[in-house]
C-alpha cells in the first residue's frame, strides 16, 4: 500500500505490529532451514567430530542458511570480522571465529596461499564498526621486503595499527571513517562511540573485554592528521617531507573570496574606480567562550601534530608573544558589550584556555587559515590582534579589506601601535593595507549612535549586502564540540578543532552553488524594488539631489581614514532633537561625581539620580506587567509561574527602593501611611519602615516619586534637587518613548505590507501573528511609558506650562498610510472579490478607529476610495518635531528629507553592489575550482629523491633491519599508481563540483526576467535547485570552452578571465 505525504504512516502500521513482532521472534530460532546436512558442503552430519553439523550462522552475511563449522571458517577467511552465532540446542549464542580455528594471514601472497614462516599472535584486538574482535593473527615473515613491516602489512589490509613498533591492537579503516564522519557531522565524542562499540556485543557486560579506548583515541588522532595531509596533497609532494609543511597549508581557503594569482585577472588593480569594490576582501573576527580547556596536560606532554599547519596559529611564537603582554587592561567605553568587560575578570580560574578567537571571511563564513587563537583571560586585544594579523599572511596586501568586529570601535584604536608588538612571524605594516572597519549589522544596535553612523555596513560603499554576522554561525557548529575538548590536552584539542573547522570549510565550499544562486536572485529582486524607489524619490525632489549626491561622495572619499581623521559631515546623520533618557542620566551622574570630587559628601551610598532612576525602572516594570495581564498572557501553568516570579522581583525591588526612600523622601512614607488603603513594602530593618502587611498586588503598589508627592510634603518631606532630577529624567522618557513609538509604528507598517504581499500558507500566517503581537506589545509599552511620563511632568511643572502634547489613543497611528496600501495589495491579490475578510486584531491598528470598524474587504476598499487625497490628509502630531505638535521648520524638514533620500540611495546602491559582488563570486568559484583541479593534475607524478637516485636518498637501516627516513616509502610502482589515482580522483572532484555549479547557475537571464515579471522568487529558486539536482549524475563530456554558455557568461564572463588567470 502506497503512503502519500498527507497519510499517517505510523497509524497505518499499527495493524501490522503483531506480524512484525512475530517475524523478529522467528529469527531467534533456526527458521525453516534443513537440519540434517550443511547446505554448503553437503557432507553428512553424522560425522564423529561434528564438524559438518549445520549449527552456525553469520549475522552479517545475507541469507538465513545455517552452515557447518568447516564451511563457516572457510567462508569467512576473507571476512574475519563477521559476527558468528551457534545453536546450542536451545538458542543462538555468539561464538568467535577464533575459537572455530580461523587464523588471519597477512602478507603479499596469492589467493589461497599462506606464509610458511608466519609470526603468530594468539590474541590480537581489532576495533571494527560491529564491535571489538579478538582474533588469531599471522604476520608474513618469509618475504619481508615484499610484504613490508608488520605495521605496513596491517595498513595494506586497511587495518590501522595502534603502535608502529609491535602492534597488538588495530582499528579498521571502516571504523575510523565511520567515527570520523559521525563526529564531524553529529559531534559524537570518542568516549561515547567506543563505549557504543563495546555494548554492541556485550550490552549486559557479561564478558570481560580488553580496554582499548586509549589506543582508539591515539589512532583516531593520527587518522585525522593523515587525512588532512592527504587531502592537502602533502603525500603527492616528493620535493618536501611532511615536516616541511608550511603554515596554513592544510586549511581549505575560500574559493569565492579574491585570491591574487588564483582567481583574479592580472589587470584587477587597473579596474575602474566604480568596479574596485568587486575585489574587496571581507573579513570578520569574533570569540567564543564555550570552547574552554581545563588545566590538564601541557604542550610538552601533548604537542599538536601540526602546529600552525591549518587554522590555529603557531603555538610557540604565540605563547612567547603572550608572555610579553602581561599588563594589558582594556575595557569597553562604548556600550555594555560583554566582550571587553570580561577581559580582566576572574572567570578564567581553573582553565588554561577560556575560549577561542577566530577569523572568517564575512561573506562566506570560511574559517581563515592561521586565524584561530586561544584566549587565556577573556577577549583581550593581544589575542585577537594575533589572530587577525596571522590570517592576513595568506592574503595579498594589495587587496582592500573590510574588517568586521563587534567591538571594532574600540579595537581599531591604537591598532597600528599594537601590531608593532606582534611576533616577527605575523607582524605587518598596516600602512600597506587599506582597511575599512565595520560593526556587524545586528551587534551595531548595541553601540552608541556615533558608532552606528561611523561603522555601519549599510553606508559603506562597496559593501553590498554583507551583514558581518557570519562569524557567529561557526560557533553553532562548534558548540557541541566544547564538551569533549574541555578535558583534552592542548595538542589534542588543537588537532580536533582544526579537523572540525576543515570539515566546516569543505561543507561551505560544496554549498556555495546554492548559496550564491539564492543571493543573486534575491539581490536582483531587491535591486529592482529599491532602484525604482530611489528613482521616484529623486524625481519628486528635483535637482537638489545632485547637491545631496555631492555630500555622499565627499563623505565616502574619507572612508579609508580612521574615524577621528575624517572631517566631512555624515550625510546619514539625522539632526539633533534633544537628549535621550540615557544621555540625561549620564549627564546627571557625571555632575554628581564632580560634586563628590569637590568635597560635597553624599548622604547615601545610592546617589539621588540612581534613586530616581531606580523608581522609574520599577514603574516601567509595573506598567509592562499590567499590559501583559490585560492581554491575558498568563494562562498556562508555565506562564503563571513566570507571573509569580515577576511579581516577586518587583516586590523585592520596591522593598529596596523604600529603604533608600526613607533617606531622600521621608515625607513619602508618611504620606503612604496616611493614605486610605495604602500599604508599605519597606524592609522592616530600614529606617522609617512600616511593618504593615501587604494586601496590594506588586504592580498596583504606589511608588510615590517626587511628582506624586502632595505639595504639603514638599518642604520637609523631600530632599532638595529631587524634583529637578525627576523632571530631567521625565523629559528624557518623553523623548525616548516617542522616538521608540515612531520606530515601532514604522515597523508595523512594513510588517503589514509584507504580510499582505508575502504571507499565504497557515504556517507563515501563524509566525506573522507572533511577530505582529510582539510589535504591538512594544507599541503599547511605549505608549504607556509616554502617558505616565506626561502625567508626571504635568504635576511637576503644570499642564499649562508643559510643551509636550498629551498622547491620546487616536494619536497612535501610522504616518504613511501603510494600512491603506496593504488593503490595496490584498484587493489585488484576491482579484477584487467581495468575499468578507475576517478581522485580525493583530493586523488592525488599535488606535486607527476608521480601519478597525470595517469588517469586510469591499467596505474597506470603498472607504479608501471615498477618503480625501494626500494633500488634505492630516498626519498625527507624533510624526512632527518634538512633542509640541508644530510642523517642522523648512530647514529641519529639508535635512530630514535629505537624510531619508541618502538612506534610500544607499539601499539601492548596496543592492546594486550585491548583484555585482555575487556575480563576481560566482566567476571566482569556477576559476578557483579549475585552479584546484590543475594543481591535482600536476600532482599525478611522484619523483622523490630515492626514485631519482640522488645523494640525499642514502638508506638508513635500524637494528631490526627496517628502513627509516623522510623518503622511506613511495619508490615502487604500486605507490606511484596510488598517487596518480588519488590525484585523478581529486581533480575529478573539483571539476565535477564546478560542473554542478554551472548547471545550477544556467538560465540566469530567464530567471531574471521571471523576477521582473513578478513571479515569486522562492519558486524561481526552488525550480532552479530542482533542475540542477535532476541533472546530477549526467556525464559532462563537453570541453571547458563549450560549457561556458551565454547564461554563464552573463554571470561570470568566465572565458576571458579564465584564460588570463
Amino acid at each position: 500500500m502506497w503512503c502519500h505525504p498527507q497519510d499517517q504512516p505510523l497509524k497505518e502500521w499499527i495493524p501490522y505490529r503483531d506480524e512484525y513482532l512475530s517475524e523478529l521472534l522467528r529469527l531467534e530460532g533456526r527458521g525453516d532451514v534443513e537440519k540434517d546436512e550443511c547446505p554448503w558442503c553437503g557432507e553428512p552430519s553424522e560425522d564423529e567430530d561434528g564438524e559438518h553439523i549445520p549449527f552456525y550462522r553469520c549475522v552479517q552475511c545475507f541469507g538465513e542458511d545455517l552452515m557447518c563449522k568447516t564451511c563457516c571458517v572457510k567462508r569467512h577467511e576473507a571476512n574475519p570480522l563477521h559476527v558468528i552465532e551457534k545453536w546450542n540446542g536451545y538458542f543462538f549464542e555468539e561464538i568467535s571465529l577464533k575459537s572455530l580455528g580461523l587464523v588471519v594471514y597477512l602478507g603479499a601472497h596469492k589467493c589461497g596461499e599462506v606464509c610458511n614462516q608466519p609470526r603468530m599472535l594468539g590474541s590480537f584486538t581489532v576495533i571494527h564498526v560491529n564491535g571489538l574482535h579478538d582474533i588469531c593473527l599471522a604476520y608474513c615473515n618469509c618475504d619481508k621486503l615484499r610484504a613490508g613491516e608488520w605495521r605496513q602489512q596491517l595498513i595494506r589490509r586497511q587495518w590501522y595499527p595502534a603502535t608502529h613498533i609491535d602492534p597488538r591492537t588495530c582499528a579498521t579503516f571502516e571504523a575510523l571513517n565511520h567515527f570520523h564522519i559521525m563526529t564531524l557531522q553529529g559531534k559524537v565524542n570518542a568516549y561515547d562511540y567506543y563505549n557504543g562499540l563495546e555494548k554492541l556485543r556485550n550490552n549486559a557486560n557479561l564478558k570481560k573485554t580488553k580496554d582499548r579506548f586509549k589506543a582508539f583515541t591515539r589512532v583516531m588522532r593520527q587518522w585525522r592528521h593523515l587525512k588532512m595531509l592527504k587531502r592537502a596533497g602533502r603525500g603527492n609532494d616528493a620535493t618536501r617531507p611532511v615536516e616541511a609543511t608550511t603554515n596554513g597549508e592544510l586549511g581549505i581557503p575560500c574559493i569565492a573570496c579574491p585570491r591574487v594569482g588564483v582567481n583574479l585577472p592580472p589587470n584587477w588593480q587597473d579596474a575602474a574606480l566604480a568596479e574596485k569594490f568587486k575585489y574587496f576582501l571581507f573579513l570578520a573576527i569574533d570569540a567564543c567562550f564555550r570552547l574552554k580547556r581545563r588545566m590538564v596536560s601541557s604542550e610538552a606532554r601533548d604537542p599538536a601534530l601540526g602546529s600552525g599547519w591549518s587554522y590555529m596559529v603557531e603555538d610557540k611564537p604565540f605563547r612567547a608573544y603572550l608572555l610579553s603582554i602581561t599588563d594589558q587592561d582594556e575595557m569597553c567605553t562604548c556600550s555594555g558589550l560583554a566582550a571587553l568587560q570580561q577581559a580582566n575578570t576572574k572567570f578564567s580560574r581553573g582553565y588554561a584556555t577560556t575560549g577561542v578567537g577566530v577569523g572568517v571571511c564575512a561573506r562566506h563564513e570560511f574559517v581563515q587559515r592561521n586565524g584561530a587563537v586561544d584566549l587565556q583571560k577573556g577577549e583581550r586585544y593581544a589575542n585577537m590582534d594575533c589572530a587577525w594579523a596571522s590570517s592576513l599572511r595568506h592574503h595579498d596586501h594589495r587587496l582592500t579589506k573590510v574588517q568586521s568586529y563587534d567591538i571594532v570601535c574600540q579595537w581599531c584604536k591604537k591598532l597600528v601601535d599594537r601590531l608593532k608588538k606582534l611576533p616577527p612571524l605575523v607582524r605587518l605594516n598596516l600602512v600597506l593595507h587599506v582597511v575599512f572597519f565595520v560593526i556587524p549589522k545586528l551587534h551595531i544596535y548595541g553601540h552608541q549612535m556615533l558608532c552606528q553612523l561611523t561603522y555601519s555596513l549599510n553606508w559603506l560603499k562597496g559593501a553590498g549586502r554583507t551583514d558581518g554576522e557570519g562569524v557567529e554561525r561557526p560557533w553553532a557548529h562548534m558548540g557541541p564540540v566544547a564538551t569533549s575538548t574541555r578535558d583534552m590536552g592542548p595538542g589534542s584539542r588543537h588537532d580536533t578543532l582544526d579537523d572540525h573547522w576543515n570539515h566546516w570549510n569543505f561543507v561551505k565550499m560544496i554549498g556555495l552553488g546554492s548559496l550564491l544562486l539564492r543571493r543573486l536572485l534575491t539581490a536582483i529582486y531587491e535591486r529592482q524594488i529599491h532602484v525604482k524607489a530611489l528613482k521616484e524619490f529623486s524625481e519628486s525632489q528635483g535637482d537638489v539631489t545632485k547637491e545631496w549626491m555631492g555630500l555622499i561622495n565627499d563623505w565616502e572619499d574619507e572612508l579609508s581614514l580612521l574615524p577621528d581623521q575624517r572631517g566631512k559631515p555624515n550625510p546619514f546623520e539625522m539632526p539633533e532633537s534633544g537628549l535621550t533618557e540615557a544621555e540625561i542620566k549620564l549627564e546627571l551622574t557625571t555632575l554628581e561625581a564632580e560634586q563628590e570630587r569637590a568635597g560635597i559628601p553624599p548622604i547615601h551610598n545610592v546617589s539621588p539620580t540612581s534613586f530616581i532612576s531606580q523608581g522609574l525602572d520599577i514603574e516601567e516594570q509595573q506598567q509592562i506587567l499590567k499590559l501583559d495581564l490585560k492581554a491575558n498572557r498568563f494562562e498556562t501553568t508555565l506562564q503563571k509561574t513566570a507571573l509569580i516570579q515577576q511579581r516577586t522581583k518587583i516586590l523585592r525591588a520596591i522593598g529596596k527602593f523604600r529603604s533608600v526612600q526613607a533617606t531622600y523622601m521621608p515625607g513619602a512614607l508618611q504620606f503612604l501611611a496616611k493614605s486610605p488603603g495604602s500599604v508599605s513594602t519597606a524592609n522592616t530593618d530600614a529606617p522609617g519602615a512600616s511593618s504593615s502587611t501587604s494586601v496590594e498586588l506588586p504592580e498596583d503598589i504606589p511608588l510615590c516619586l517626587p511628582s506624586a508627592l502632595p505639595e504639603a510634603y514638599h518642604a520637609e518631606g523631600c530632599r532638595p534637587g529631587l524634583f529637578e532630577i525627576e523632571q530631567k529624567l521625565r523629559e528624557g522618557q518623553l523623548r525616548t518613548s516617542l522616538n521608540q513609538l515612531r520606530n515601532h509604528l514604522h515597523m508595523k507598517s512594513r510588517l503589514l505590507t509584507y504580510r499582505t504581499t508575502n504571507v499565504a500558507h497557515q504556517g507563515a500566517v501563524t509566525r506573522s501573528k507572533a511577530i505582529f503581537n510582539r510589535n504591538q506589545k512594544q507599541i503599547d509599552q511605549c505608549t504607556s511609558k509616554y502617558q505616565t511620563a506626561w502625567a508626571a511632568m504635568g504635576k511637576l511643572v503644570g499642564e499649562d506650562r508643559l510643551k509636550w502634547r498629551k498622547l491620546e489613543k487616536g494619536d497612535v497611528r501610522l504616518m504613511d498610510s501603510g494600512a491603506d496600501r496593504a488593503i490595496g495589495i490584498m484587493r489585488k491579490k484576491k482579484g477584487k472579490r467581495s468575499k468578507e475578510v475576517e478581522k485580525d486584531d493583530d493586523e488592525t491598528d488599535n488606535s486607527d478607529s476608521e480601519l478597525a470598524k470595517e469588517p469586510t474587504l469591499a467596505e474597506r476598499i470603498k472607504d479608501v476610495r471615498n477618503r480625501v487625497g494626500e494633500g488634505t490628509r492630516e498626519v498625527s502630531w507624533i510624526w512632527k518635531e518634538g512633542g509640541t505638535g508644530e510642523a517642522v521648520d523648512d530647514a529641519t524638514l529639508e535635512e530630514i528629507i535629505r537624510v531619508e533620500w541618502c538612506k534610500t540611495y544607499a539601499r539601492a546602491m548596496r543592492w546594486e553592489e550585491e548583484v555585482s559582488l555575487v556575480k563576481e563570486e560566482m566567476r571566482r568559484c569556477l576559476v578557483s575550482l579549475e585552479h584546484n583541479a590543475i594543481q591535482w593534475d600536476n600532482r599525478r607524478e611522484y619523483e622523490g629523491p630515492m626514485a631519482r637516485g640522488s645523494a640525499e636518498s642514502k638508506e638508513e637501516w635500524t637494528s631490526l633491519g627496517s628502513y627509516v627516513g623522510p623518503f622511506s616509502v613511495g619508490t615502487d610502482s604500486f605507490h606511484k599508481e596510488g598517487i596518480r589515482a588519488y590525484a585523478y580522483s581529486q581533480a575529478a572532484l573539483y571539476r565535477s563540483l564546478a560542473s554542478r555549479f554551472r548547471r545550477l547557475w544556467s538560465g540566469l537571464g530567464e530567471k531574471e526576467r521571471e523576477i521582473e515579471e513578478g513571479i515569486d522568487i522562492s519558486q524561481v529558486i526552488r525550480r532552479s535547485t530542482a533542475n540542477a539536482n535532476d541533472l546530477d549524475g549526467e556525464e559532462d563530456d563537453e570541453p571547458l570552452e563549450q560549457m561556458r554558455s551565454e547564461d554563464v557568461e552573463m554571470v561570470v564572463d568566465l572565458e576571458d578571465d579564465e584564460e588570463d588567470v
